[in-house]
């Protein structure tokens, strides 16, 4: 009897489980920067907000809403550069002295975002919520591109959804890179009329003399 019984508890424990995996399954969650690409010249900088979504889909409803919106993020946001691209970083969520930085990363602990935010739906089943806006610098022409990164710093409950009782993200988040890449500065079309006449000229002189 003992052994049905225990028995049946993993078979119902089991099922639980897959049930949870598949009600997870239906819900996408990704942390990611607003541009895939951001391109400017040498020496500028970019503004990059990092935004988290969550999608829904076979019919499931939204865990982030506007009764149980998120409730907190650290994040960690990484460069591959030899120098400090970042040069400033502001959000709602933000606590002051609660950064850890290095040369090419930089972990923000305990964003809060009492009592949670909801973001906005941004098509059916999908909502944004925006983590905070950073300001990099674009690499010199040495290194070109850098990819910038966020990631889960492993600081415990790191997304956490502000509900009764709070459900936690971190397993179920997808992180993906954006890049930095820096252009050849375009002249100006006042530049560019002033170099066609100066060629234009060159050339002429140039005829007269032959002939």
């Amino acid at each position: 009897m003992d052994i049905v019984i225990r028995t049946m508890r993993f078979v119902v424990v089991g099922l639980l489980l897959i049930l949870a995996n598949q009600a997870y399954g239906a819900i996408v969650y990704e942390v990611f920067f607003d541009q895939d690409d951001y391109r400017a010249t040498a020496g500028d900088t970019v503004v990059a907000n990092l935004m988290l979504r969550e999608t829904v889909t076979d019919g499931d409803v939204n865990r982030i809403s506007p009764t149980s919106g998120l409730g907190s993020a650290n994040v960690e946001v990484t460069w591959s550069s030899e120098t400090n691209l970042l040069s400033s970083q502001i959000g709602l969520g933000f606590i002051p002295g609660t950064t850890d930085s290095g040369l090419n990363r930089l972990t923000l602990r305990q964003i809060a975002f009492p009592p949670g935010v909801a973001g906005a739906e941004v098509s059916p089943g999908a909502r944004e919520v925006s983590i905070g806006t950073f300001q990099f610098q674009v690499p010199d022409a040495v290194s070109p591109v850098a990819l910038i990164t966020p990631n889960d710093p492993s600081l415990g409950a790191d997304f956490a959804i502000a509900a009764t009782p709070t459900t936690v993200l971190d397993d179920f988040i997808v992180f993906r890179s954006s890049t930095i890449t820096a252009i050849t500065a375009i002249p100006e079309p006042g530049s560019v009329v002033f170099l066609s006449c100066s060629l234009g000229g060159i050339l002429l002189v140039s005829r007269r003399r032959r002939k």
